[in-house]
């Protein structure tokens, strides 16, 4: 367990008797992040949650606890007074809508349009009747079957993928943020780019009893503004 300084969790965590008797607060969350798969990249993707929660605890005088948990019992955890809040990558789903709310994106996860360097199409919306791949079974191809003139390719390896856009057989892929970000940053660098932003709105979120998201939304904002989670993602990798 790790022990960080927490901005405003007091004011966070309002109405939350369970932390009323402690000296810091406690946030759950699952270090292997199930049921995302974030392979070498899961220890780079603990590394920023811990870095946003010490940006973030700066100038407080609140202890925090970061507690490891298992997935299937994050929620549970919250209800039982075993912790305040969870950092999950698990989706705001309407029946845990109805006891939790769920802050911003603290790491967005959704997929990403990969096209050749300095490409001058950088859309979808471009690549119209276009070569466009992706890994098979991968479900960022709904987000492509949209599009209905655009050419879909499948592949069964992030390396033949980016390989087949780097040769030219296809004009562009989607593939997931922290992976594109990784290959296209290091193997990929000057031959690869990613352009936009990511397609959906998947990531990282903290998710706490109903009402105690708003100063957690606050000091994302604030982060953002100073362009710190930015300066924190290129730190570990994990955006271009």
């Amino acid at each position: 367990m790790h022990f960080f300084r927490l901005f405003l969790l007091a004011v966070f965590f309002y109405g939350c008797s369970c932390s009323s008797n402690r000296a810091g607060l406690r946030i759950g969350y699952d270090p292997n992040w199930f049921p995302t798969d974030f392979g070498p990249q899961t220890s780079y993707v603990n590394g920023y949650a811990e870095d946003v929660l010490l940006e973030m605890a700066r100038y407080s005088g609140m202890n925090f606890e970061l507690v490891k948990a298992s997935w299937d019992n994050l929620f549970d955890g919250i209800a039982n007074d075993k912790y305040d809040a969870v950092l999950t990558t698990l989706p705001p789903y309407e029946h845990n809508l109805a006891k939790f709310d769920f802050s911003e994106n603290v790491l967005d996860l959704g997929p990403v349009l990969i096209v050749p360097f300095k490409a001058q199409k950088d859309s979808l919306e471009k690549l119209s009747s276009d070569l466009v791949g992706i890994i098979t079974n991968d479900p960022a191809e709904l987000i492509l079957a949209q599009h209905d003139t655009i050419i879909i390719r499948h592949f069964a390896s992030i390396p033949e993928l980016l390989d087949a856009v780097a040769r030219g057989e296809i004009d562009g892929a989607l593939l997931a943020q922290i992976p594109a970000a990784n290959y296209v940053s290091d193997l990929y660098s000057g031959v690869l780019q990613i352009v936009g932003k990511p397609l959906t709105n998947q990531g990282i979120r903290l998710a706490g009893r109903k009402g105690g998201i708003h100063a957690f939304n606050k000091q994302l904002v604030a982060l953002r503004k100073k362009h710190a989670l930015e300066k924190l993602q290129a730190k570990w990798e994990l955006a271009p």
